[in-house]
């Protein structure tokens, strides 16, 4: 179960398993090992993946089905919610450029 959703978060995020390694600061070898060997990760490797993609930790194990119940469970409104969602949808290209447009906006606010 853990690697399916494994695959399919890298999928998602248009990552492979070496692009993955080495953003989230775990080693290339122990990717490969729950891919090839049907390891399954460590506690604080799971802790790093569930930083990485912001995904609950019972998504990651197969125990919920629901991708964002990370979200619902903080005190986040419905607006940051649908925003985040969508943001999850973009490929990595169009991320950076959320990312760029909304650190600008934040600092034209601050600013007047």
């Amino acid at each position: 179960m853990f690697l399916e959703i494994f695959n399919e978060l890298l999928s998602e995020n248009e990552l492979n398993k070496k692009q993955f390694a080495e953003k989230s600061g775990i080693p290339y070898t122990t990717v490969i090992g729950w891919t090839k060997l049907n390891r399954l990760p460590d506690y604080t490797a799971l802790i790093k993946i569930f930083d990485y993609f912001q995904c609950s930790l019972d998504y990651l194990t197969g125990r919920r089905s629901d991708y964002d119940s990370v979200i619902f469970a903080s005190n986040v409104s419905s607006a940051e919610q649908t925003l985040i969602k969508n943001f999850r949808k973009l490929n990595s290209e169009n991320k950076e450029l959320i990312k760029s447009l909304t650190a600008n906006l934040a600092g034209k606010t601050k600013d007047g």
